[in-house]
């Protein structure tokens, strides 16, 4: 994964507003028992202020020399944790190990690629918040992708890595890594946004933690 800062603190503070009054008027998109609450239509309440973390300058070099022109924009969530949280161990791209088999069946098959880039809004502090990954876990599949519980026994066995993204912050990871985030506190306010961008259109039933977000083409394609 790849840590950059950049965004200026009167962005971050208008970003944490909006998702706070999304949550207060009712428009998020499922709350999980993990104590994650996730907006999948934020783009199209705040088109304006979302456009402005779609590649920006401090990781915009790094999509370009990862995905190029290729460079597509997938989708924009972003979530809160009002209460208690602890996160599942997860992938974003479920599928990316199945596609890249499947890839191989076809003459000219490419198989799709992922990259995330989640930007945080609050800081995060041992003790506090954290966020962490499977050391590696990009490189080959792991076991019990279709049990979560044996999944996430696998997770904690293996070596981690633990970071702590502050205010204005975005990580950038490939979305088949495993990986969670969690709170310590559980009264501090703790909301993040991720952006997909995938390197190729994926078909539409493809396994994928987020739905495609309907967006003009300038943003889609961010690389003309």
């Amino acid at each position: 994964s790849t840590q950059s800062t950049g965004l200026n603190p009167e962005l971050v503070l208008k970003l944490r507003e909006s998702i706070q009054k999304a949550k207060q008027e009712g428009n998020y998109d499922g709350y999980n028992k993990v104590g994650n609450m996730w907006f999948d239509r934020i783009y199209q309440l705040y088109p304006d202020l979302y456009s402005q973390l779609v590649a920006p300058p401090i990781i915009s070099g790094i999509l370009r020399a990862l995905l190029g022109r290729q460079c597509q924009l997938r989708s924009i969530r972003a979530h809160t944790n009002p209460g208690p949280y602890q996160q599942e161990w997860h992938l974003d791209f479920y599928g990316y190990w199945e596609e890249l088999k499947e890839a191989k069946n076809a003459r000219f098959g490419v198989p799709p690629f992922c990259v995330n880039t989640t930007f945080y809004l609050n800081d995060n502090a041992p003790g506090v918040a954290y966020v962490e990954f499977v050391k590696d876990g990009h490189k080959s599949e792991p076991p019990h992708l279709g049990n979560r519980a044996l999944f996430s026994d696998w997770c904690r066995s293996q070596e981690r890595e633990i970071v702590y993204p502050q205010a204005g912050d975005c990580l950038l990871f490939y979305s088949h890594l495993p990986h969670r985030g969690a709170k310590e506190q559980d009264h501090m306010e703790r909301s993040n946004i991720v952006l997909n961008y995938q390197i190729n259109p994926m078909w539409p039933k493809i396994w994928h933690v987020s739905w495609p977000t309907l967006l003009p083409e300038n943003l889609e394609f961010p690389f003309p």
